[in-house]
């Protein structure tokens, strides 16, 4: 009988490749309430297309592999322009498919 994580996984991977098409994404951005006020930046939510990417992450995630995620992440957010900066370092990515 396959893992609970396993289906959960390969669900997600067919409904995030939305048939080989994009998926609309949104990024919030990190929680500020620790750093100090000047220090603080005005970030919104984004959001962002991304294809081709999913079977990696969901991959590297059922397998613990940070440093791919870390590295699909990049690849994500690489069209941010100038907020890219303001995204790079995160503590959790959400999936809802």
């Amino acid at each position: 009988m396959p893992r609970t994580g396993t289906c959960v996984a390969g669900d997600l991977k067919k409904r995030l490749n939305n048939h080989d098409r994009e998926t609309r994404n949104e990024i919030d951005p990190a929680d500020q309430t620790r750093v100090e006020c000047r220090h603080q930046r005005d970030l919104s939510s984004r959001s962002i297309n991304a294809r081709g990417v999913w079977d990696r992450a969901e991959d590297a995630w059922m397998n613990d592999d940070v440093d791919e995620l870390d590295a699909v992440w990049d690849s994500v957010i690489e069209d941010l322009g100038s907020d890219y900066d303001a995204y790079t370092n995160i503590s959790s990515v959400g999936w809802a498919a």
